[in-house]
């Protein structure tokens, strides 16, 4: 037998619920609005970029090719809240594609080039093997990419590394993300892949939702891997990303869907 207080318990989570499925309407909305016009800037750039390039102009393709880069980033600032709609969702779905290791780690560099030398930050890639993972093209890259991206910003100029390696016997891929800025302590470390989390005490000189690090937690996890921080020896942080080459829950799944 209910209660009254149960059905105002009831009523009360299914306006939570409606809330919060309101909630996760708007920011896809939101970040579909916000992408479109700026994906249309950003191939008006592209088809610019082939035009100087045709026209021997280097130097104004190479400048085309800066404001593409910078239009690309705020791209993907709009996917972030895509990126949180989708995550937020129980009924997540991944599209798994071939995604060749090399060639990732290849094209995440090449995109932080320009920030990274902004920041003074040398920026180095180092990649062992040439296998191919079986992954959502798109979450491996933001989840490589963010890392990436905090190392670049947090990391006070040091020089900032990425490695990966594969453990095909195992079934593993590493990707490793290394700078040598002021380091993260113990019990921030503790929490630092919640939610509105941000990466060091200084971060408020830095704009960001300080949701980077929770979307890449979440999308490693929906890819059956593990990630871990830990310090550096000689200072900075050191973040790993371990995903299964073929996580179980895509196996089997048709490519590119």
């Amino acid at each position: 037998m209910t209660t009254a207080s149960d059905d105002d318990l009831s009523a009360r989570l299914q306006r939570a619920e409606r809330a919060i499925a309101a909630r996760d309407d708007f920011l896809a909305i939101a970040a579909h609005e916000l992408r479109s016009p700026l994906n249309a800037v950003a191939l008006r750039l592209a088809a610019l970029e082939m035009m100087a390039a045709r026209e021997g102009s280097e130097s104004l393709r190479v400048e085309i090719e800066r404001t593409r880069r910078t239009v690309d980033r705020y791209v993907g600032r709009a996917v972030v809240l895509l990126d949180v709609s989708r995550l937020n969702s129980s009924g997540m779905q991944l599209s798994p594609s071939r995604v060749d290791v090399a060639e990732l780690v290849r094209n995440v560099v090449e995109a932080h080039r320009d920030e990274a030398a902004f920041h003074g930050a040398p920026l180095h890639a180092d990649v062992e093997g040439g296998a191919t993972g079986f992954w959502d093209a798109h979450m491996v890259e933001q989840i490589l990419s963010n890392l990436v991206n905090n190392a670049i910003k947090y990391g006070d100029g040091s020089p900032v590394r990425v490695k990966a390696w594969t453990d095909e016997a195992g079934g593993m891929a590493h990707f490793e993300v290394t700078d040598g800025g002021p380091g993260i302590d113990a019990a921030a470390r503790s929490r630092i892949f919640e939610k509105f989390e941000r990466v060091v005490s200084s971060a408020r000189d830095h704009a960001g939702f300080g949701l980077g690090l929770w979307i890449v937690g979440r999308m490693v996890a929906a890819h059956e891997g593990v990630i871990d921080v830990a310090p550096v020896a000689q200072g900075g942080s050191r973040f790993l990303v371990s995903l299964p080459l073929a996580p179980a829950r895509v196996a089997g799944r048709q490519e590119g869907r």
